[in-house]
């Protein structure tokens, strides 16, 4: 009897990931503010924002990333990191509306879908480093 397929993806690609993210981020933010406010957005956000986005790649992304590993379907793994970002751009989007904004459906449906967006694109950016591991052994994450 033959084990299934594990797709495994090392804690380098989870960080390569993560950082991708925080770029695609960073553009959206330092497109919104646009005008002479465009490059200090942007070098803000990712140097403020580095530690959070590795912490959230380890603490919520890796275990997606293990609970995803029977999936071979490489587009499944992104509509579910797309779906991850959806949830903490809402969550984050919550948290930091102000009490008049709060209620702003617009508000927290762009926060989610730029969270969203990000997640899915960084993990498109990892698809090449993904490998199929045919012995469905138990990986640990590696490099």
């Amino acid at each position: 009897m033959s084990r299934p397929r594990r797709v495994v993806l090392g804690t380098s690609a989870l960080a390569a990931g993560a950082m991708a993210s925080l770029v695609c981020l960073a553009l959206a933010l330092a497109f919104q503010n646009g005008g002479n406010w465009f490059l200090p957005t942007f070098l803000a956000t990712l140097i403020w924002g580095a530690v959070p986005a590795m912490v959230l790649a380890f603490c919520l992304g890796a275990p997606l990333g293990i609970l995803l590993q029977p999936v071979r379907n490489q587009w499944l793994h992104v509509a579910a990191f797309g779906g991850l970002g959806v949830l903490i751009g809402l969550g984050l989007g919550a948290l930091g509306s102000r009490p008049w904004s709060s209620s702003d459906p617009t508000y927290l449906l762009s926060a989610a879908l730029v969270a969203g967006g990000s997640l899915a694109i960084g993990r498109l950016a990892v698809w090449r480093l993904v490998r199929v591991d045919p012995e469905g052994r138990q990986s640990h994450l590696s490099a």
